[in-house]
């Protein structure tokens, strides 16, 4: 089971679309595939100019000017994965500037404006919002009235949300919990739950599980393993073992979860994959363009990041645009929790489940439309958000390559790994990523400690040690036309300690407001390497994981009871409580 929060940074930057589809062609239509329409000259086509302008609000020289950003922030967030990676606490795009943005501490600062990007100094690190959203999730799953939880990249903590017409004791007695984390939690109210859509509607390109409503079709894809053709689609769309699917002429195009293997609706994911076995039916490297003389053409893929335009693509109500909003979401749809959704501001409705979700600069392939909110696009109650599947991982669980115009540039970049610790066994699990090339990508692995092994299809590393040391360790990622990419770092394994740390008490500290502040936490005991965390900190202070040095300059006068925390190799704790008074 996937956790809401990946301890590898996914969130890759969005730029320009291109949506992918199946070209529904009849026996009678002849065997052609559609084509995509010629792109304008930065390869954005005029219907994705279109779309932006009116779902957007922008006028045709801010398209011009947010196609130009976004493209620098794609090449700028690829600079800041390899080099920073897993110690992003964030990242996000800032159409108001046009620039790309990362949560990190100090001491990576420089190398995200090397890369580009405008660094934003953090209190809390990526590991900690990691182990917070872990937290939320044990907590939060089944409770009346929890409607999703996940990072807030742009703010710097996890965000759940909560309907308060729901709530219960249970409701109640989370909020309680959730405050003993501080700021770093933050809870949000609404009263529009988010729903898995489906509908009776008729129209655009379609496709029809048995005799039940109508989806949308995703992406055209090819197998890896025998490159039999398939489209990707939502999971709750092809939930029945090897039903039979229609295209929208009414005619069979394949056939449904094959077998039981092409079909997740679950804490996984919401994707699922039809097996395109009838003739007269081709792939076509396109998304439909909404009603439009031409389709869109797709390149590759990407994963959305924080406010990058996005545009999706479904049966019912066509070509829409908006903003991606979060990422990485843990969603209650009150039948089913699914972690690792991403949020957008674009409208829908039912009947576009498992559509196509396209970056707007560049043809790359994001997701696949999941759920969203009461409100559609032609209807003002209730709030307009969607709500989809990440396209790569669901292109890496069924083994599948997207049908492209071309194959998709770029080299492969795999996600900088931090050093690693862990303990003789004691079970691990890294999840890694990668971006660039041709996805699905194959993993391999060289200098992996004794006992633990990687997912050749997913990239993760899980095991349990067996033997203390330190190991040199290379991850490389392999796409579909044999490039690769890969990362280094050391794994160092330590023998199980005896006791328990101990983190020693400050005492009571005071600060003031124009003045650099620092304090270096102590520990002993326990089996090291220690990881610091902190909780009610003063604003404009941060604590070191590694280190344990609190450090920074108090932003607001008054007092705070914060919670330090000391956490060995072994899991073992050790908490303190502080007062810290602030003065002006």
């Amino acid at each position: 089971m996937r956790v809401p929060l990946r301890q590898s940074v996914v969130t890759g930057i969005a730029a320009a679309a291109a949506l992918a589809g199946l070209a529904a062609l009849s026996p009678q239509a002849g065997a052609a595939a559609i084509t995509g329409s010629i792109a304008a000259s930065d390869g954005v086509p005029p219907e994705v100019r279109e779309a932006l302008q009116r779902d957007l609000g922008l006028s045709g020289a801010a398209v011009d000017r947010r196609i130009a950003d976004e493209g620098d922030a794609a090449r700028a967030a690829t600079a800041v994965r390899s080099t920073v990676g897993d110690r992003v606490a964030g990242l996000w795009f800032d159409s108001a500037d046009g620039r790309l943005h990362a949560a990190v501490t100090s001491a990576d600062a420089n190398a995200v404006r090397a890369a580009g990007a405008i660094p934003h100094q953090v209190r809390y690190t990526a590991r900690q919002l990691t182990d917070a959203s872990r937290s939320v999730s044990a907590w939060a799953s089944g409770v009346p009235g929890v409607l999703s939880w996940g990072p807030d990249a742009r703010n710097n903590r996890v965000e759940v949300l909560l309907d308060p017409t729901r709530a219960t004791a249970a409701t109640t007695a989370l909020r309680a919990r959730l405050a003993s984390l501080g700021d770093l939690v933050r809870v949000t109210e609404s009263q529009d739950s988010p729903r898995q859509q489906g509908g009776n509607v008729i129209g655009g390109e379609k496709w029809v599980p048995g005799s039940e409503s109508p989806c949308s079709i995703g992406f055209s894809v090819t197998r890896t393993s025998g490159g039999g053709k398939a489209f990707l689609t939502a999971g709750h769309c092809t939930n029945d073992v090897n039903q039979a699917a229609y295209g929208k002429d009414g005619t069979r195009v394949g056939t449904a979860n094959k077998n039981g293997t092409g079909s997740v609706n679950a804490r996984e994911g919401d994707m699922g994959i039809v097996d395109v076995d009838q003739a007269g039916w081709n792939l076509a490297p396109t998304v439909w363009g909404g009603g439009s003389s031409t389709d869109v053409t797709v390149t590759g893929s990407a994963e959305a990041v924080v406010g990058t335009a996005v545009c999706r693509s479904g049966q019912t109500t066509g070509y829409r645009c908006g903003e991606v909003t979060k990422v990485n979401q843990s969603v209650d749809y009150g039948n089913v929790v699914i972690d690792g959704l991403s949020y957008s501001n674009a409208c829908s409705a039912g009947g576009d489940s498992g559509g196509s979700y396209v970056t707007a600069t560049g043809g790359k392939a994001v997701g696949l439309h999941s759920g969203g909110g009461s409100a559609t696009c032609s209807s003002g109650s209730g709030e307009k958000f969607t709500i989809f599947q990440p396209v790569n991982e669901a292109l890496s669980k069924f083994g599948a390559s997207l049908a492209t115009s071309t194959p998709q540039p770029g080299d492969v970049t795999v996600t900088a790994v931090s050093p690693q610790n862990s303990v003789v066994g004691t079970a691990v699990e890294l999840k890694n990523s990668a971006e660039g090339g041709t996805a699905p990508y194959t993993w391999s692995a060289s200098g992996l400690p004794a006992g633990l092994t990687i997912s050749s299809t997913t990239g993760t590393v899980t095991g349990k040690p067996t033997t203390a040391g330190t190991s040199n360790l290379t991850l490389t990622a392999t796409d579909a036309a044999g490039k690769k990419g890969s990362t280094s770092f050391t794994w160092t394994v330590t023998a199980p300690g005896t006791g328990t740390p101990t983190l020693t008490n400050p005492g009571s500290q005071t600060a003031y407001t124009s003045r650099p502040y620092s304090l270096q936490l102590q520990a002993t005991g326990g089996t090291k390497p220690y990881t610091f965390s902190a909780v009610n900190l003063p604003a404009g202070l941060s604590v070191n994981a590694s280190t344990g040095l609190i450090s920074g300059t108090a932003t607001s006068w008054g007092f705070r009871n914060a919670t330090l925390t000391v956490t060995d190799a072994a899991g073992k704790k050790s908490t303190v409580t502080t007062t810290f008074t602030i003065w002006s």
